[in-house]
């Protein structure tokens, strides 16, 4: 059975933080949206820049300050590299492509697709 791509989000979210059980609402998100990023340039998508999602970062650490207190590693490029790491550790096999990742209610909601099912 596959894992469920939001569990698997919330588990890679959870590597990044220093309180994985009590984060901010902003670093949950930051986190999962390091964890967006990471799965897909580990699965080839290789157009994602910082660029790509600096400014919901920005708008993070307007709402929070104190937002990379709450991380284990704070340069943008080591965090992404860590989390593709670990796609690749654990899940090597998985090719699914993440359109949209992120918290409703406090849970966790991923849209994904089948890699095989998409034009490159």
């Amino acid at each position: 059975m596959i894992k469920k791509m939001s569990a698997i989000m919330l588990e890679m979210a959870k590597t990044l933080l220093k309180d994985p059980i009590d984060p901010s609402n902003e670093a949950a998100h930051a986190a999962l949206l390091f964890a967006h990023v990471a799965w897909n340039k580990a699965n080839g998508i290789k157009d994602i820049s910082y660029r790509w999602y600096r400014k919901v970062l920005e708008e993070f650490e307007y709402s929070n300050p104190d937002l990379w207190d709450e991380f284990k590693l704070t340069v943008h490029r080591k965090i992404i590299k860590s989390l593709v790491a670990y796609k690749k550790e654990y899940y090597p096999r998985d090719f699914r492509i993440i359109h949209l990742c992120g918290m409703r209610k406090n849970n966790v909601h991923v849209e994904w697709e089948d890699a095989a099912a998409i034009d490159f």
